[in-house]
């Protein structure tokens, strides 16, 4: 039941937002400040992540996971903002955006239970 006012409360907070299609807002769940990306060139760098996203708001940190046997990045990684509002704008905006010759697709991560 509380999940379920909590998804009532996202979705009415976004209903008031020009920035999300009816379509987006089907598929939306509890936000989050941190952003899963995938689809990530392998040369893509922390830094050049970070500063993607920066247009969206102030990103606390970016990080990139690697393959530790191959040492080189397994081609995904995470964008944590400092506001949900920010990773979410981020996400509508980004997903399915060009990124370093890669198509990049954006989700929101949900938090650990």
């Amino acid at each position: 039941m509380a999940s379920m006012r909590e998804f009532s409360r996202v979705i009415l907070s976004h209903l008031k937002k020009p920035h999300a299609s009816p379509s987006q807002l089907l598929f939306l769940r509890t936000m989050t400040s941190k952003v899963f990306v995938k689809g990530l060139a392998f040369s893509t760098t922390e830094e050049e992540l970070a500063k993607a996203f920066s247009q969206y708001g102030s990103v606390l940190k970016a990080n990139i996971i690697l393959n530790k046997a191959k040492n080189r990045s397994k081609g995904f990684g995470y964008v944590t903002f400092a506001k949900e509002e920010e990773a979410c704008k981020a996400q509508i905006d980004m997903n399915g955006k060009i990124l370093h010759g890669r198509v990049i697709y954006v989700d929101v991560q949900l938090p650990n239970k």
